[in-house]
């Protein structure tokens, strides 16, 4: 009975433990970003955040940019794009242990112009943020 109650509190011990690279949003690794990221590559940026957290983290999620895959995420991760101004077509699949439609979002900006998005950690959705209030 003891060597249950032991292997039980390892277990849990096992789960609390996190390093960094669980606990802060760190960049998409060079391996996985394909595309758009030289700022010659356009004069308007597009920054994607995939949410931290427990469900999604065996799920990846390929960001397409105008129909173009650009990067693959994973929980915690950020991705800076540089685009040409314009209308643009900022897109989201899932894949790995999860796997969902493709999600489709408006990004055009303007020349200049900064646009934020967010994936929750799950990998399912992609919403802009709201612009900062003045």
């Amino acid at each position: 009975m003891r060597y249950i109650a032991l292997a039980g509190v390892v277990l849990l011990a096992g789960c609390a433990t996190q390093n960094q690279r669980h606990v802060e949003i760190h960049d998409v690794l060079s391996s996985t970003t394909f595309s758009n990221q030289d700022t010659a590559d356009g004069n308007a940026t597009l920054n994607i955040v995939r949410e931290q957290g427990l469900w999604g983290g065996g799920c990846s999620s390929a960001i397409y940019l105008d129909d173009k895959v650009v990067a693959d995420m994973e929980i915690g991760q950020q991705l800076v794009l540089h685009v040409p101004s314009g209308t643009r077509k900022l897109s989201v699949l899932s894949h790995g242990a999860c796997s969902g439609e493709r999600l489709d979002a408006d990004a055009s900006v303007g020349q200049g112009e900064t646009k934020t998005f967010t994936i929750p950690a799950s990998g399912e959705g992609l919403a802009a943020q709201a612009p900062p209030k003045a």
